[in-house]
C-alpha cells in the first residue's frame, strides 16, 4: 500500500510543470524548517517558549508568503512561456513557405492545433466580399456566398474576438450546414495585409466556454503573426507573378530573343525562336550562333560578332536572314543590346530578331506595282505619240486611195494601211497595259466568257493538250468589257499551249469566293469582299524564278526570236488592272505555272444586253470646222479628210489661238476638234473657256489616248462625243458628221 501511495504522489508530481513542482519543493522545505524546530525543542526537553512560538510562526508566515507569491508569478512566467511557444510555433508555422496557399493552410491548422478547435476558415476580402480560401476539420462553409465584407453583421470579424454562436449575429448570419456542425464558439483573428484588412482566421468548438476572453490578447499576436507572413507570401506572390509575367512576355514575344556570349554560343532563347525556327531549346542553346544562319549570312554575321564585342557597338536595324529547319529562310531585322562586365566589357549581347519577312514581300510588291506603273505610263506615253504618228500615215493613205486611178499603185496603198492598222493594234495593246484604254463595261456571266474563248482556243490548240474545267454551279457576274476578258484569258491560254510544246494538262477553274481584310491585303491589294477567282494552270515548263518578276512588263519575253512580242502577259495585266482586279502568278521549273485572276463579283446581278450598231454611210457637208492639234501633220490630215468631204476646215496649234480666233472671227464655226494633249493650253482648260464664252458649240474630243483620260464624269457629258487616234476615214466622217447632225436636229427643235 505504501508503495502504492509513493508512486501515486510521483505520478501527481510529474503532471505538474516546472513552477508547480519548484512550489512543492519550497512549501516542503518550509514545513520541514518548522517540524524541525519543533522536534529539536522536544528531544532536548525544552519547552517552547514564546521567542520560539514567534519564529516558527514567523518561518511559517514567510514561507506562505514566499510560496503564495512563486505561485502566482511562476504561473503567470509559465503561461508566458506557453504563449511564447505557442506564437513560436505559429510562427514557425507560417514561416516555413512563402507561397500563399501554403501560408494560409499552415496557419489555419497550426492556430486549431494550439486551441484545440474542433473546425476552422479563412474567408479572405476579394472585391468587397468574403471569398473562402480553405477550412479544415469540417466541410461546412461558415458564411453564406457574397456575403459583403463591410455588413455590419460582421463587425465581429474585423476585430479579435470570441463569440458564441447563439450571438444573433451569428445565428442569422452563418450557413445551415454550419449550424448542424454543432460548435458552440467561434474565434475570430482579423488578417492585415499592407494595413488594411484582407480577411479572417475563424475556429470553432463544440465546447462553449473553451475559448476564454483573457485569450484575446494571445490571439491578437497570433493575427499579427499571420498577417505579418500574409504580408511577405503576397508580396512574394507578386514577385512571382511578376517574374511569370515577364517570362511569359519574353517566351511569347512576336519577336525572336536570343543571348550571345562572346565565344558566339548562344546562351538562352525564346520559345517564339523556337517554334518560328523548327528547332528545339535544345538544339538552339550552347551551340554557335552561325548555325541559325544560312551559310551566305555567316561571315556577315561574324563582322558583326566582332564589332559587337571588340568594339562595343550596339547594332540597330541590322536586316538579315535566319534559317529554319527545313533549310527555308525568314528575313529578320536585328537589334541588339550589351550586357557588360565589372570592367565595363561586353560579355553577353542581347538580340531581338523581328521577322520582316511579310514586310519584304509587301515591299517587293509595291515596288513591282511601281515599277509596272511607271512602266505603263511610259507605254501609255509612247502609245500616244505613234498614235499620232499612225494618224498621219492612215490619213494620208485613206487620201491616196481616193485620188489614185491607177491601180499599179493601190497595192502600196494597202501595204500602208495594213501596216498601219498592226502598228495601232500593237498600241491599243500598250494602252490597254497601261489601263487608259476605256473598257465598255456590262454585266457578264465569266463562265460564259470562258466556254466562249476555250471554243476559240481549241480551234489553234494541238491535240496533245488536255483540258479540264471546273466551275461553278452558279451564275458568276461582273462588270466587264467581255471583249477585253476574252482577250486576257486567250492570252493566257496562249501562253500555256506554248508552255507545253510536248503536251499536258491545261486546268481552268472559275469559282466564287469571299475575302476578309485579313486575306485580301494580300491578294487583291486589300479590298475586302466578294471575288470571281478564274485559275489557269499548266502543266509546262514553268518560270524562272528570276524572271518570274517581270513577266507583265511590256516586250519582255522568255520566248525565242520571232516567236513572241511580250504584249501577252502585259495587256493581260492591264485589262485586270483597269477591272478593279488583282493577278497573281506561281511557277516551278518543269512542273507548271498556274496564274489566278481575282475579279470583284457582283452578286444578285441581271446581265446585260448590248446591242450592236450598224455603221452608216460615208457622208460629208459644208459645215465650218476648226481643228485644234499641236501636231501639224495630224492637223494637216484631219483638215484634208475633211475638206474632201466638203467640209469648210480651220486649225489651230493650239487652245489660246483657238480662243483668239474664236473671238475674232464673225463667222461662227459649227464644230470644233479638240486635241488634249497641248502645250500652254491643254485641252480641258481650253474646252473649259470655249464653254463659257460659247455655251452651244459643239465639240469633238479626239486623242492619242483612250476616253478613260476622260476622268471626270461631267466632263464626258459636257462633251459632244470621242474619238481616238489613229482614226480611218469613214470612222471620221461618220463621228464628225453625226454630230452635226445632232446639232441640227436640236436647233430644230428649239427655234
Amino acid at each position: 500500500m505504501l508503495k502504492n501511495f509513493i508512486t501515486g504522489i510521483r505520478t501527481f508530481f510529474k503532471t505538474m510543470g516546472l513552477v508547480e513542482q519548484s512550489q512543492v519543493v519550497a512549501s516542503t522545505a518550509v514545513v520541514v524548517a518548522m517540524i524541525t524546530i519543533i522536534v529539536t525543542h522536544i528531544v532536548l526537553g525544552e519547552s517552547l517558549t514564546s521567542l520560539d512560538f514567534i519564529s516558527v510562526v514567523t518561518v511559517g508566515v514567510f514561507g506562505y508568503v514566499t510560496v503564495y507569491f512563486s505561485l502566482k508569478y511562476g504561473r503567470m512566467l509559465e503561461a508566458q512561456r506557453r504563449e511564447l511557444h505557442e506564437l513560436n510555433a505559429i510562427t514557425e508555422a507560417v514561416n516555413r513557405s512563402v507561397e500563399l496557399t501554403t501560408v494560409l493552410q499552415s496557419a489555419l491548422i497550426r492556430v486549431m492545433q494550439l486551441m484545440h478547435a474542433d473546425s476552422g476558415w479563412i474567408y479572405l476580402h476579394d472585391h468587397g466580399v468574403f471569398v473562402l480560401k480553405h477550412r479544415y476539420g469540417t466541410n461546412a462553409a461558415l458564411f453564406p456566398p457574397d456575403c459583403e465584407v463591410n455588413d455590419e453583421a460582421f463587425f465581429w470579424v474585423h476585430i479579435p474576438s470570441v463569440m458564441r454562436t447563439d450571438d444573433p449575429n451569428i445565428l442569422y448570419n452563418t450557413t445551415g450546414e454550419f449550424k448542424e456542425e454543432g460548435v458552440k464558439s467561434l474565434v475570430s483573428i482579423p488578417l492585415i495585409r499592407q494595413m488594411n484588412f484582407a480577411g479572417a482566421l475563424i475556429i470553432g468548438t463544440k465546447e462553449l466556454r473553451k475559448f476564454e476572453a483573457k485569450k484575446i490578447d494571445v490571439i491578437q499576436a497570433f493575427g499579427n503573426q499571420i498577417s505579418v507572413a500574409l504580408n511577405n507570401a503576397s508580396l512574394f506572390e507578386q514577385v512571382r507573378r511578376s517574374e511569370q509575367l515577364y517570362a511569359d512576355l519574353y517566351e511569347h514575344s512576336p519577336d525572336m530573343y536570343h543571348s550571345v556570349d562572346r565565344n558566339g554560343i548562344v546562351t538562352s532563347c525564346n520559345l517564339t525562336e523556337s517554334q518560328l525556327l523548327g528547332l528545339a531549346k535544345e538544339e538552339i542553346i550552347g551551340k554557335p550562333l552561325l548555325q541559325l544562319y544560312p551559310p551566305s549570312e555567316r561571315k556577315h554575321v561574324e563582322m558583326n560578332l566582332k564589332r559587337i564585342f571588340e568594339l562595343g557597338q550596339e547594332l540597330k536595324g541590322i536586316e538579315g536572314q535566319i534559317r529554319r529547319r527545313d533549310g527555308t529562310t525568314i528575313d529578320v531585322s536585328v537589334n541588339t543590346s550589351l550586357i557588360r562586365d565589372a570592367d565595363g566589357k561586353p560579355m553577353i549581347v542581347r538580340m531581338v530578331l523581328r521577322d520582316i519577312t511579310e514586310k519584304k514581300k509587301m515591299e517587293a510588291k509595291i515596288l513591282q506595282a511601281q515599277k509596272i506603273d511607271s512602266i505603263g505610263n511610259l507605254a501609255g506615253g509612247i502609245a500616244h505619240d505613234f498614235n499620232n504618228i499612225l494618224t498621219s500615215i492612215l490619213g494620208s493613205a485613206s487620201i491616196m486611195r481616193r485620188h489614185i486611178k491607177d491601180d499599179r499603185w493601190k497595192k502600196y496603198v494597202d501595204l500602208i494601211e495594213t501596216t498601219s492598222r498592226r502598228g495601232a493594234a500593237v498600241t491599243r495593246q500598250l494602252l490597254t497595259f497601261a489601263r487608259k484604254n476605256n473598257p465598255h463595261v456590262s454585266r457578264i456571266n465569266v463562265m460564259t466568257v470562258i466556254e466562249q474563248t476555250i471554243r476559240l482556243f481549241e480551234v489553234s490548240a494541238p491535240k496533245s493538250i488536255n483540258i479540264k474545267c471546273v466551275f461553278s454551279s452558279e451564275p458568276l457576274i461582273v462588270e466587264a468589257d467581255d471583249t477585253q476578258l476574252q482577250q486576257a484569258i486567250l492570252n493566257l491560254f496562249l501562253n500555256a499551249r506554248d508552255a507545253m510544246p510536248e503536251g499536258g494538262v491545261l486546268v481552268i477553274t472559275c469559282q466564287g469566293i469571299s475575302f476578309d481584310e485579313g486575306h485580301a491585303q494580300q491578294l487583291t491589294d486589300g479590298k475586302a469582299g466578294s471575288y470571281v477567282m478564274i485559275t489557269i494552270a499548266d502543266s509546262g515548263e514553268g518560270i524562272p524564278p528570276d524572271l518570274l518578276h517581270r513577266i507583265f512588263e511590256p516586250f519582255f519575253t522568255t520566248k525565242e526570236q520571232g516567236k513572241g512580242t511580250g504584249l501577252g502577259l502585259s495587256v493581260v495585266y492591264g485589262v485586270v488592272k483597269s477591272h478593279n482586279g488583282h493577278i497573281s502568278v506561281r511557277s516551278e521549273i518543269n512542273s507548271g505555272t498556274e496564274f489566278t485572276i481575282y475579279l470583284p463579283r457582283i452578286l444578285n446581278g441581271e446581265l446585260n444586253t448590248t446591242i450592236e450598231r450598224d455603221s452608216s454611210e460615208l457622208v460629208g457637208g459644208t459645215e465650218r470646222i476648226l481643228i485644234i492639234e499641236d501636231e501639224m501633220p495630224v492637223a494637216e490630215i484631219g483638215a484634208d479628210i475633211l475638206r474632201n468631204l466638203g467640209y469648210q476646215v480651220e486649225v489651230s496649234q493650239n487652245g489660246r489661238e483657238a480662243i483668239d480666233r474664236l473671238i475674232a472671227d464673225t463667222q461662227p464655226f459649227h464644230l470644233i476638234i479638240l486635241d488634249m494633249n497641248m502645250p500652254r493650253m491643254g485641252g480641258r482648260a481650253t474646252f473649259d473657256q470655249i464653254k463659257k464664252l460659247f455655251p452651244s458649240m459643239k465639240v469633238l474630243v479626239c486623242s492619242g489616248y483612250s476616253a478613260t483620260m476622260l476622268d471626270d464624269g461631267k466632263f464626258a457629258e459636257a462633251i459632244d462625243g470621242f474619238i481616238q487616234k489613229p482614226y480611218e476615214l469613214a470612222d471620221f466622217a461618220q463621228k464628225v458628221r453625226t454630230i452635226l447632225d445632232e446639232r441640227v436636229s436640236a436647233s430644230s427643235l428649239h427655234p
